[in-house]
């Protein structure tokens, strides 16, 4: 596996007001890899999400994207470098059918203009066409192919979740951010699901910076991972150095007996 890091976040600050969301937050995450960010609600954890995607302004510090500085490039930039994320509120489009929500994922693609859109061109025709097979193949990676029909607002909420993942690769992301995926799903959704991540990882290639509380999938499918405590970033290991890590122990669990 590739060790160079596909992200990093130096001396990363964010303030709201006179709150200080991140103080000097140092995060990387390494091709090829799936890195979870956890900590008590209230850490920071979305945040440094919004930071990395540019949904909110870094105050000091920088990021750097596969090399580039991406600090202050505005949100659209860093999608169409790449960089793509889900949400810890599951978004949508209940009016739509399953491969059409997906195929909005494929925007930062297509290469038809207005003008193409409006007269059904030859160069609309073949986009959307490239579009749909795009977006059958992301359906099938996540296992929907026999709902590509039904009206998304129809599917159980673990599904919902697949197709929004459908719709994230569709995208063909090199580095998928997902915040809180597990929120809402069974202890069976939340397996299928750490299976799922570990192919977007295995077979994809895909790095994966991953929000999360529930700490069996966050301890079976991770890397490496980051602990933010009030802002800061407050431990950096494997999943077994974090289980057994005194200063994590104690700022998450409140004990000394491990995780």
């Amino acid at each position: 596996m590739n060790s160079a890091p596909l992200l990093a976040c130096q001396d990363v600050t964010v303030r709201f007001g006179g709150v200080l969301a991140l103080d000097c937050v140092n995060f990387s995450a390494r091709k090829g890899a799936v890195t979870s960010i956890i900590g008590p609600n209230g850490a920071g954890k979305t945040t440094l999400l919004n930071a990395i995607t540019g949904l909110v302004r870094v105050g000091e510090g920088r990021i750097a994207f596969a090399g580039d500085e991406i600090t202050n490039l505005p949100t659209h930039k860093r999608g169409q470098a790449g960089v793509v994320r889900t949400f810890q509120n599951l978004e949508v489009f209940s009016n739509m059918s399953v491969i059409e929500n997906v195929m909005t994922g494929c925007h930062r693609h297509v290469q038809y203009s207005v003008p193409d859109c409006l007269l059904k061109t030859p160069r609309y025709r073949r986009e959307e066409r490239r579009c749909t097979e795009l977006a059958m193949d992301k359906l099938a990676f996540v296992e929907l192919t026999e709902l590509i029909q039904a009206p998304s607002g129809d599917l159980a909420f673990g599904q919902q979740r697949a197709m929004e993942l459908a719709r994230a690769l569709a995208s063909k992301p090199e580095l998928l951010l997902l915040d809180e995926p597990a929120a809402g799903l069974n202890m069976k959704e939340t397996k299928a699901l750490g299976k799922l991540i570990t192919r977007i990882r295995d077979e994809l290639g895909v790095t994966v910076v991953l929000v999360e509380h529930d700490m069996d999938l966050v301890m079976g499918i991770s890397d490496e991972i980051m602990v933010l405590n009030y802002g800061k970033d407050l431990a950096v290991g494997t999943p077994l150095e974090i289980q057994k890590n005194p200063e994590v122990i104690r700022a998450y669990l409140g004990e000394d007996d491990g995780i």
